[in-house]
């Protein structure tokens, strides 16, 4: 994986299609990034929220000054 800013949004899901993560365009995304998504993913065992983003990455300018908050888990994006 090239590291690197998102020039899209970006969907990270399992290998049974549930969605991790939505990662916003300018995220700086790279290998460490991409471990501790994970990491935090299995911990959590369920999709990762923006306040999880938020907490993990606070020197991320595009998840500390995202749009609000609404706990949604991208459910209806789902199959």
């Amino acid at each position: 994986m090239a590291a690197g800013k998102l020039t899209e949004p970006k969907v990270i899901t399992d290998f049974n299609q549930k969605i991790v993560c939505l990662l916003p365009t300018g995220f700086y995304f790279d290998d460490t990034r991409w471990d501790k998504i994970w990491q935090r993913y299995e911990e959590k065992n369920d999709t990762l929220s923006m306040a999880d983003l938020k907490t993990m990455f606070p020197d991320e300018p595009t998840v500390q000054n995202a749009a609000e908050e609404t706990d949604e888990k991208f459910d209806r994006c789902g199959g």
